[in-house]
């Protein structure tokens, strides 16, 4: 069961502005570069990583995602279709990882992190979140990734933290239905 319908999802957010933590992760950069990002949706993010100065490539598994990035410029962008489990990573300035993560399977969420971990170069960036078990979509029939504290900070050893913070509380989804949020947000550096 999808938690909602992937076009209303990229109708409801191709033209919001880029998510705060991206901007400010760009702005701890200080450079431009290569960015992944993981789970590009609509775009919006893509756009202002492109904008920023950065090649990027934008991965998705929804091939309507990635043709709603085909006005881009495609001499500094790379669409890739894949899901996340099959993606195959380079090496990264900045990942961009925005509520994706928590849609890999949890069998398979070990594997990829450690891949996405990997992607990252000496003094890299990732930004994104993990879901938390009190989160509304954690129902037992669902496949995807759900995290207490403890297990969230432990995936995110051997990075330093600049921002971790904890959100546990209702509000809309991108589409506008009631949700119980249980979010990690993390903005972490590669030493």
């Amino acid at each position: 069961m999808q938690p909602f319908a992937w076009n209303d999802f990229y109708t409801s957010t191709k033209n919001r502005p880029p998510w705060p933590r991206l901007v400010r992760a760009v702005e701890l950069l200080k450079c431009g570069g290569e960015a992944l990002d993981l789970g590009c949706g609509a775009g919006r993010d893509t756009r202002y990583l492109l904008a920023s100065g950065f090649r990027v490539t934008a991965v998705d598994q929804e091939s309507v995602s990635l043709e709603l990035l085909a006005d881009l410029p495609p001499d500094r962008l790379h669409r890739v279709q894949s899901p996340f489990e099959d993606f195959q990573f380079g090496y990264y300035d900045l990942i961009n990882a925005h509520f994706a993560l928590p849609f890999i399977g949890r069998e398979q969420f070990p594997l990829v992190f450690a891949r996405l971990k990997d992607a990252l170069k000496p003094g890299a960036i990732f930004v994104g979140q993990f879901f938390g078990r009190n989160d509304s979509w954690n129902t037992p029939e669902t496949h995807m990734t759900f995290f207490t504290r403890q297990q969230a900070l432990v995936y995110l050893d051997g990075l330093e933290l600049l921002e971790f913070e904890e959100e546990d509380q209702d509000g809309p989804t991108a589409v506008g239905k009631p949700k119980h949020w249980h979010v990690y947000h993390i903005i972490a550096r590669k030493a």
